[in-house]
């Protein structure tokens, strides 16, 4: 893993991102790039069929505004807590969108703070980590907590039998000393999969990856978005693991994605793989 992608919007929040971005950058030798897009000032139309007009005005805010993004980077940058690895702040002013700016910059990892969403937002809109994670061409890791050295060891994957998972991934950062090897399968009232069944996919999901000694648990509830928060508080886990296609548009709309409402739910870490 050479680079890992933060992208911040300033807030105080950033440092939750960037304490585990840390760590893994120390453990792995990676460096990190923090990333800032700076919103440009809509220019004005003088009437109707005008072009637009950006006054002497307008321009000096955006000044300022930058200046006080880059300012607000060095800060995060020079902290003693981050000292021996390079933070390389960026901040955008094409007026190219935050979560644009993420999706399409190479990383081999992103690293996002997120408070989540909750009732109507939640629903209408989602948190940015959600878009973010919806778009992304790289694993993300999602914090809500700052941590000051990240080194899971209770890691909960979460799975749900989808044979297109099957192909090996390769994740970002070790999973503990083990490696992966707790499975959690929640079973819904309204799923009629036959446990045994389950048992025999997930065996056949861990040979694929080269995984010759793990536990599965089927843990019941009554969604699975719920039942994977609940378990993984059971456990005191320390990082969740989850797969995610990416869903978009209407579909994404009706049925969801279980990524997202977990990593807008759960207490600890969320690493979300692309499927």
């Amino acid at each position: 893993m050479k680079t890992i992608l933060v992208p911040t919007d300033l807030s105080p929040m950033t440092n939750n991102a960037l304490s585990v971005a840390v760590s893994l950058a120390r453990s792995n030798k990676s460096e990190i790039v923090l990333l800032h897009s700076a919103i440009q000032p809509m220019p004005m139309m003088a009437y109707g069929e005008a072009l637009p007009i950006t006054s002497a005005a307008d321009l000096a805010v955006f000044a300022d505004m930058e200046q006080e993004a880059h300012d607000a980077l060095q800060r995060f940058v020079t902290n003693p807590a981050y000292a021996g690895v390079t933070i390389t702040p960026v901040t955008l002013t094409n007026g190219e969108g935050l979560i644009t700016a993420v999706t399409d910059r190479p990383a081999d990892l992103i690293v996002m703070a997120s408070k989540g969403a909750s009732g109507l937002t939640e629903w209408l809109i989602g948190s940015t980590a959600e878009i973010i994670v919806r778009h992304a061409h790289c694993p993300v890791l999602v914090v809500k907590e700052p941590v000051a050295n990240f080194k899971p060891e209770t890691v909960v994957c979460a799975i749900d039998v989808d044979d297109r998972l099957k192909s090996p991934h390769v994740y970002p950062f070790k999973l503990g000393s083990r490696g992966l090897h707790q499975f959690l399968y929640v079973m819904t009232p309204s799923d009629n999969r036959d446990p045994d069944g389950v048992r025999e996919w997930v065996n056949d999901f861990a040979a694929q990856q080269g995984i010759t000694n793990f536990e599965l648990a089927i843990h019941g509830a009554r969604n699975v978005p719920e039942g994977i928060t609940t378990y993984a508080d059971n456990v005191k886990a320390d990082l969740i693991v989850l797969y995610t296609h990416g869903r978009k548009g209407l579909y994404h709309l009706f049925v969801g994605s279980v990524a997202e409402d977990v990593l807008n739910h759960a207490s600890v870490p969320v690493l979300i793989m692309q499927a």
